[in-house]
């Protein structure tokens, strides 16, 4: 069909039909250096948080697979962004990730471990990587929310965390008092 059509038209900017007129498509878009590297950082802390999940007791299955979906779908908006590069970095750039995560989950690991005499540190850590956690999802979730229409507020933020802290007060309050949740 291309080839009729040149001959019908003639080939596009050009007056004798050469190849060296022939209109070339567009460059890719430059890379998106930013977002890899928030992906990256990403990806390796919570990479670090599974591993310290892990070691320090039972909770590293349910981090694991919550980390799983949440890096799904990072995964697919980050595979998104690179597709109109070349092949070749697309494939290193998205595959990068999981390679941050086990790189991650391997130092979690490593830490863990070496505070396992250190229970105080070892829950100060696993602590802060769950606050992290919370805290860029929560964050995102609310700017995200806020994008649509109007402006950010700061009260919103301080009831989600007030929220947080309430379930997590209520939670210790019920097993002091010897009962199951």
């Amino acid at each position: 069909f291309a080839y009729r059509e040149e001959e019908r038209f003639g080939r596009a900017g050009s007056q004798d039909g050469s190849p060296s007129d022939l209109v070339r498509a567009p460059p890719p878009p430059r890379f998106p250096w930013t977002f890899c590297f928030a992906v990256l950082v990403d990806s390796f802390m919570d990479g670090l948080l599974i591993g310290l999940a892990l070691v320090a007791g039972n909770a590293g299955l349910p981090f694991g697979i919550a980390i799983g979906v949440e890096m799904m779908f990072l995964g697919l908006t980050f595979a998104t962004a690179v597709l109109p590069q070349k092949r070749s970095v697309a494939v290193v750039a998205v595959f990068s990730g999981p390679v941050f995560i086990l790189t991650g989950a391997l130092c979690g690991g490593m830490a863990a471990s070496a505070l396992s005499a250190q229970p105080a540190a070892m829950v100060g850590c696993t602590a802060f990587g769950a606050s992290a956690l919370l805290y860029m999802v929560a964050e995102e979730l609310l700017l995200a929310a806020h994008e649509e229409g109007g402006e950010h507020v700061w009260w919103i933020d301080v009831q989600v965390y007030t929220g947080f802290l309430c379930s997590i007060l209520m939670e210790k309050a019920i097993k002091a008092q010897g009962l199951s949740i």
